[in-house]
This record gives structure tokens, C-alpha cells and sequence, in this order.
């Protein structure tokens, strides 16, 4: 049986159209230059469970370097993340460094799929750390991380991949949200047979989750709505997990920032496919959740279902690591 990993690895470079020429491959990953940002693809280590294999994929693009400390780099991070799609901005401390990350678990039954998925991903992820370098480089005091290929130099014109979300993505989210009516409307009774409560209509979903703590409540609250639009990816499907807890404006960066390293390092063992940040939803900043935005370009029937296990599994996640 062919390695999982090494087979969505090798899908994921033939569907991002990768030169060769721009590319420097490893057995389980490979590193690219879609233009002067260097963007990585790591696969861990198949595990093998029954006739199924299971593997974590990582893509990480570089945005910034020499980032200081005393800059308050989380908080300039938070900002970003509120409105990311599909990937984290994540300050490494030890590094010295900040990355857009994100992570997704394949199987082998899911493979297909995730190649489609990822590879969006990844673009917007490319694209996204492009136009965020040099402004984040400079609120965190650091210096945009541009590279050159070891053997090629550097990349003087963008790859044609990376206009994909200009072509495709953006147009595909003119109008109303694809996943409006029978991919959303349906998730109450999906929720309720995972022992959820959960109420849906035809634009989202409102479902509370586990989260066992000593903070008076023990659930956390997950919308899925098709009534928000991205800033920039227009209509889709925007995903928020609200913590029920209140940390303080000046923490709420810095836990959140906690909470994507760690998911970035694939410690969560769900998809990092969005990111924490300061409660989108909460008028006075001072809360903590997870967002994430599908577009409509992925709208396909199971990809919501997935989000309400993924963000149960999260906050489970989070409060274990909030409380320890």
C-alpha cells in the first residue's frame, strides 16, 4: 500500500502546478518559491490503523524574521488573525520568527478531497503572507523573510498559481453563499446524534460543545454562518468557536498566539484550517475563539459536519491547555 503521506504530499505539488525549477524536494515534504517568500509542505510519519492510514500534512510559508519581543508581536498578530481564512499567523518566540501555518489530517479515504482543500489553503496562505510581510515585519521589529531558491536565485515575477484567489475564489464568492440551504440546514440533527444541542436554519448553525471547566459554564458555543461575507473572499461559510472565558484584553493575544503554536505543531490533532484570535463576534475584544472561513469555492456536502466534530475536538483541546 502506497504511503498516504507521501501520496498527498506528491498530489499537493502536481495540483499547485509547482516549476520544478522553483522547488527543492524531500522525501516526505518540499520547499517552494512562488515568489520571494519560501512555503514549506511537511507530512509526518504514517500511522497505520486497521486497512486505513492516517498523517498529519503542515504548510507553512515564512513571513518574518529577527521579530523582538518587546514589539508585542501577539498583539499585532491578533489583528491579522481576525481575518485569515484557512491559515494561522503564528509567532514563533524561540525563532525568532512569524509564519502563516496550517495543518489538516488525511486519510485514506479522504485523500481526494484534502488535496483540493489543502491546496486552496496554501494558496491563500502564500498570498495572504505576500501582502502581510512587510507591514507585520515591521509592526513586530523584524525584517520580511525573503529568500532566494539555492540554485535558481531569486524569483523576480509571482507564480501564476498565486492569482488563483483573484480568479477563482473571489469571483466564486460574488452573490449569496453556496453552502446556504441543504449543505447547512441539515447540521442541527448532525449535531444532535454527536449528543449536541444544536438549533439550524437554512443560513447557520448556533451548537454548543463540551468544554469542562471551573468557569462557571461548561460549554462552548460554535456558529456557522452564511449571512457573513470575508472582507476580501466574499461569501462562504464563516466558522467561530467561542470559548467561554474572559482572559483580559491585554492576554487574549497572547493565549491565542499559545493556542496556534501549539496547533501549528499538530498538538490539537484537528485540521489548523483558521485561527485564534480575539472573539470576532464579542463587542468589548475580550474574548477568545477560533475562526475560520470557508469559500465558497469548497462548499460540498460533509465539509460543515466535519467543522462541528473538528471544533468539539478544539475545544477540548483548548481548555486542556488553557488550564494547565
Amino acid at each position: 500500500m502506497s504511503d498516504i503521506g507521501r501520496q498527498l504530499v506528491d498530489s499537493l505539488y502536481a495540483e499547485l502546478m509547482i516549476d520544478d525549477e522553483w522547488a527543492v524536494r524531500r522525501d516526505r515534504g518540499f520547499t517552494w518559491w512562488g515568489y520571494r517568500l519560501a512555503q514549506h509542505v511537511e507530512a509526518s510519519p504514517t500511522v497505520h490503523l486497521g486497512d486505513q492510514q492516517r498523517c498529519v500534512v503542515r504548510v507553512w510559508t515564512e513571513v518574518a524574521r529577527e521579530v523582538a519581543p518587546a514589539s508585542n508581536p501577539a498583539a499585532a498578530l491578533a489583528a491579522v488573525n481576525r481575518q485569515q481564512s484557512m491559515s494561522a499567523a503564528v509567532w514563533d518566540r524561540p525563532a525568532r520568527r512569524v509564519n502563516e501555518c496550517a495543518t489538516t489530517v488525511v486519510s485514506t479515504d479522504t485523500l481526494d478531497w484534502h488535496t483540493q482543500l489543502l491546496a486552496t489553503a496554501a494558496v491563500l496562505q502564500n498570498v495572504s503572507a505576500h501582502a502581510n510581510a512587510p507591514a507585520l515585519a515591521q509592526a513586530c521589529g523584524g525584517t520580511p523573510a525573503l529568500s532566494n531558491h539555492p540554485d535558481a536565485g531569486e524569483r523576480a515575477e509571482m507564480d501564476g498559481v498565486l492569482g488563483v484567489p483573484a480568479q477563482r475564489v473571489i469571483p466564486a464568492g460574488a452573490g449569496g453563499s453556496r453552502y446556504t440551504g441543504p449543505l447547512v440546514e441539515g447540521l442541527g440533527g448532525y449535531a444532535a446524534k454527536l449528543g449536541f444541542r444544536a438549533t439550524a436554519d437554512a443560513t447557520g448553525l448556533v451548537c454548543e460543545v463540551p468544554y469542562p471547566a471551573q468557569s462557571g459554564r461548561d460549554t462552548a458555543l460554535l456558529r456557522i454562518s452564511t449571512t457573513q461575507a470575508h472582507p476580501v473572499l466574499g461569501h462562504g461559510a464563516l466558522v467561530v468557536l467561542r470559548l467561554p472565558v474572559a482572559p483580559g484584553g491585554m492576554r487574549v493575544a497572547r493565549l491565542a498566539n499559545e493556542l496556534n503554536a501549539a496547533e501549528a505543531r499538530g498538538e490539537s490533532a484537528v485540521p489548523l484550517l483558521g485561527a485564534w484570535c480575539p472573539d470576532v463576534l464579542a463587542t468589548d475584544g475580550n474574548g477568545l475563539a477560533f475562526t475560520c472561513f470557508l469559500p465558497n469555492l469548497l462548499a460540498r456536502t460533509g465539509l460543515l459536519e466535519d467543522q462541528i466534530g473538528y471544533q468539539a475536538a478544539r475545544a477540548r483541546f483548548a481548555q486542556a491547555q488553557l488550564s494547565g
